[in-house]
């Protein structure tokens, strides 16, 4: 009979370390799970803002088109001023271009560049230089490669030149 009771507590025993351990294990599997959720939580924002940037470079790109189509029938009947549709191009060219731009935490806040730009009829982007230079290598590097991944642009009627001004 003692041998059933040793037998009973021994497994009693065993029951309440497993039960310890398995309660120690509950809050690390609690926390992985819990970091597991802020991974796919973070991957999911990071996929949302991803698209979001793609919807608006569309969204751009079809102002742009409907602006180019706009001016064409209004400059065949009314003559539309050139400047603005020079401005409204601009404009659309100069956000893709900075939603493409990551501004390093780096630099102070006071550079300003300008870069001349040349955009060929089919969008392509060719850098002719920096009209003004920030004089930081980082902040100017960053600015170039936010044209370049910009590259093409909606076309426009011809090719242009212009100079766009990069501020923090």
């Amino acid at each position: 009979m003692h041998e059933s009771i040793n037998k009973s507590i021994t497994n009693s025993n065993l029951q309440n370390t497993e039960k310890n351990e398995i309660a120690k294990l509950n809050p690390i599997v609690k926390q992985k799970e819990k970091i597991n959720e802020k991974k796919i939580k973070s991957d999911e924002e990071l996929l949302e803002e991803r698209l979001s940037a793609i919807r608006a470079k569309k969204r751009i790109q079809e102002i742009a088109i409907s602006t180019s189509l706009k001016s064409n029938t209004a400059s065949s009947t009314n003559k539309l001023n050139s400047n603005e549709f020079s401005s409204s191009y601009f404009t659309i060219i100069s956000g893709l271009i900075r939603q493409h731009w990551s501004i390093p935490d780096t630099v102070p806040k006071n550079l300003e560049a300008i870069v001349a730009v040349r955009i060929l009829s089919n969008g392509q982007v060719i850098i002719e230089g920096f009209e003004k230079s920030s004089g930081n290598t980082i902040f100017d590097s960053s600015v170039i490669r936010a044209i370049k991944k910009s590259s093409p642009l909606p076309p426009p009627k011809s090719e242009v030149i212009v100079g766009i001004r990069f501020k923090p």
